[in-house]
């Protein structure tokens, strides 16, 4: 069984030793910041943004132009995705342009709701440093104070101060840059299924337009145009 390397194990038990209050704050900053990074890793998942499933069974009812089955399947997928067809499928019926503003309105809410969390881990990404950069000073402060005791003989004396400094730094430095990747990454995620969804809203959209492009006194029966309640 491989020993604990000795020198690692200095460091962290130095880390709270010397770091203090300020490195607790950081290490629980970094919980917080891991945590919602997990969360947000489990959410924004293609399948589960924009599931492939609801995608097929949604056209292939449209294009049957069974639009109250169609409706009944969104309610029943709780994705994002499923909720922008909704809004458009509740207006069919309507001129294109006004089934495009619902199907826009509600996708740039889910937008929204995606990046929901992104904002903590910016904010850990930029506090970290700088309560490593407080511990800096805080540590520097202990150093001047020391020197104006003891001078500059006591070697012992001044290591305690300059320990604040050197190691609130480096915890604040250790959170930071993780922390600004998994931002960057997940960042680039919800980019990457929003455009999915608009994707796929848009060829919906295609399909509810095909089935109104006649005048709109269309009687088919299979087409519900819902008064707008506003």
């Amino acid at each position: 069984m491989q020993e604990t390397d000795p020198a690692a194990a200095h460091v962290l038990s130095a880390l709270f030793d010397q770091g203090g209050l300020i490195v607790v704050v950081i290490l629980v900053a970094s919980f917080v910041a891991l945590a919602v990074f997990l969360a947000k890793v489990w959410s924004v998942r293609a399948d589960r943004v924009a599931p492939a499933k609801l995608v097929k069974q949604v056209r292939d009812l449209v294009v049957r132009r069974e639009i109250e089955p169609a409706e009944t399947l969104c309610r029943m997928d709780d994705s994002p995705l499923a909720r922008v067809f909704l809004s458009g499928l509740r207006h069919t019926g309507k001129p294109r342009e006004v089934i495009k503003e619902f199907l826009l309105e509600i996708g740039r809410h889910e937008a929204l709701l995606l990046q929901r969390g992104l904002g903590v881990l910016e904010v850990v990404a930029v506090i970290a440093p700088l309560l490593g950069l407080l511990g800096t000073v805080w540590g520097m402060i202990e150093v001047f104070r020391t020197i104006e005791v003891h001078g500059v003989g006591n070697a012992g004396a001044l290591a305690g101060g300059i320990g604040t400094a050197l190691y609130t730094t480096f915890a604040g430095l250790l959170v930071a840059i993780p922390v600004r990747v998994g931002h960057s990454y997940l960042l680039g995620r919800v980019d990457r299924v929003v455009m999915t969804m608009e994707e796929e809203v848009l060829d919906l959209l295609d399909l509810l337009a095909d089935d109104d492009d006649g005048d709109e006194g269309d009687t088919n029966p299979d087409l519900r145009p819902v008064e707008d309640a506003g």
